[in-house]
């Protein structure tokens, strides 16, 4: 009788306990991903405005990676990231770049310190014609400062990442 007992006592436990434990985890999910997202927007500001120096000593880790087809590129430094997107604004304003906007994102949260974010975005001219059309996948740490970029998965499919 007193195994019953136990088991019965066991399993209303976690009958009780496991739909408070739920909506936490969601608060939780929703806090990073609005931390995630607050970070790629200031990412897409920085970057649309050529801030290089925010862009690697603010939104990007160091080290960093970049995985491509090519294989992976790691930015060891802030200054290795700062000299990558310094070339990636001087081939753009050849062709008269002006902003970057997020057509749509989709953020998975794999665990309270990481996340991965995957985009389409447009690239504008200083016409407002359309330069180029992209996807690419980042994956967020949490830092002590903050959340940054850790790596970016070039995307030419244009795949978001569903997450369940």
């Amino acid at each position: 009788m007193a195994g019953k007992l136990f088991v019965a006592s066991i399993a209303l436990v976690v009958f009780v306990v496991a739909p408070a434990q739920a909506p936490a985890q969601e608060i939780a999910e929703d806090a990073v991903k609005t931390a995630v997202r607050a970070a790629w927007d200031a990412y897409i500001v920085a970057f649309s405005a050529a801030r290089t120096d925010v862009v690697a000593r603010d939104v990007y880790a160091a080290p960093s990676f970049q995985l491509g087809a090519r294989g992976a590129n790691v930015r060891m430094t802030t200054a290795d990231t700062k000299a990558a997107f310094d070339a990636t604004h001087r081939t753009l304003a050849t062709e008269r770049y002006d902003r970057s906007e997020t057509d749509a994102a989709e953020i998975c949260v794999l665990n309270d310190g990481a996340a991965l974010l995957t985009a389409h975005f447009t690239r504008y001219r200083t016409d407002d014609s359309v330069l180029t059309n992209g996807a690419s996948a980042y994956l967020f740490g949490k830092f002590d400062d903050g959340w940054r970029i850790v790596a970016i998965i070039a995307n030419p499919a244009a795949k978001l990442i569903a997450c369940d």
